[in-house]
């Protein structure tokens, strides 16, 4: 695996050339001005006929119908444990991970919640470590770019088959985040959160690294209701979403996500250890309530995308993370 500051560097490259190639070829104009918003062959009308046959039939109308699917034994569960021991580890290393930030840390269960370098964590007091780390909900975005466990993870092909195989399509991994306790996010679909274009080329895959007891504030979900309208108000998706929405957008997207709710069952995911559950872009989920503080819910949470379909170097800001 190569160092973290040498892949950060070429993707940076990448990304300069990219975008300098797109501007000699179309000018100022964005993917989603030039190409057809031709839908996922699973959000077409026709889907469920074209399954007759199919060897994975059931687990395709499965997400046709439903928006996911629950499978097992595809993530080795040493390369979770390692990962996990890494995670439980951090506060008290003997030396910080270069380029590793843990976010939304607390100074006590009120306080806003801050991003910390782990350099910047270790030079704390243990006993100031310990109380940030119990008060706080904290995730790390990335963590495979700096842990190999987690970077096997990321790049399982077992998952990514299965991505594929929903797809249609040749899939590919373009975020993870590492959750140590329940969520507690709101409501909202993934899709309202990254610039998709084509839409609904999205999936989510979290993966349960521990047995998660319903007290945790495990993830919720809403089958079903991946096919209700997007939100109205983001007329120009994939520029404006939740990512550059200002405040009144905000409020009125999670309005509109909580109404749609309401017409859809709420379930929620008591996984066992190793579980994944696989979701459409565009189904409702977040986190429930922590029933009983101190309690883990240790995740990795994967997203999937085709080639192209991630449009976000080609969104303008001001941007809200």
């Amino acid at each position: 695996m190569l160092p973290y500051g040498v892949r950060t560097g070429l993707l940076r490259v990448r990304s300069g050339i990219e975008r300098a190639a797109r501007r000699t070829l179309y000018g100022s104009r964005p993917t989603w001005k030039r190409r057809p918003n031709l839908l996922p062959w699973f959000d077409r009308p026709d889907a469920l006929g074209g399954l007759d046959g199919d060897a994975d039939r059931e687990l395709l109308e499965h997400w046709v119908r439903d928006g996911y699917v629950v499978v097992d034994d595809v993530v080795d569960r040493e390369d979770i444990d390692r990962m996990v021991a890494v995670l439980d580890g951090l506060w008290d290393a003997a030396e910080p991970i270069v380029n590793l930030t843990l976010l939304g840390l607390r100074e006590d269960a009120d306080a806003e919640p801050r991003d910390v370098s782990h350099a910047d964590l270790l030079r704390l007091e243990r006993a100031h470590r310990h109380r940030i780390r119990d008060v706080s909900d904290w995730r790390i975005h990335g963590f495979h770019y700096v842990n190999e466990a987690a970077h096997r993870i990321y790049w399982n092909p077992r998952l990514r088959v299965l991505a594929n195989r929903i797809f249609g399509r040749r899939a590919r991994p373009i975020a993870a985040i590492n959750f140590m306790t329940g969520s507690r996010q709101p409501l909202h679909q993934d899709m309202a959160v990254f610039h998709i274009y084509p839409h609904n080329y999205l999936m989510g895959a979290w993966i349960a690294c521990e047995d998660i007891a319903p007290e945790s504030g495990p993830l919720v979900f809403y089958p079903g209701s991946h096919r209700a309208p997007f939100f109205p108000g983001f007329t120009d998706y994939p520029q404006t979403n939740l990512r550059t929405a200002d405040g009144p957008m905000t409020r009125a997207y999670q309005d509109y996500v909580d109404g749609i709710a309401r017409r859809f069952e709420r379930r929620e995911f008591w996984a066992r250890k190793g579980q994944v559950l696989f979701w459409h872009g565009m189904l409702i989920h977040g986190g429930a309530a922590v029933a009983r503080r101190g309690v883990s819910r240790k995740s990795m949470v994967l997203h999937y995308s085709v080639r192209g379909a991630d449009v976000a170097r080609e969104v303008q800001g001001p941007f809200n993370w």
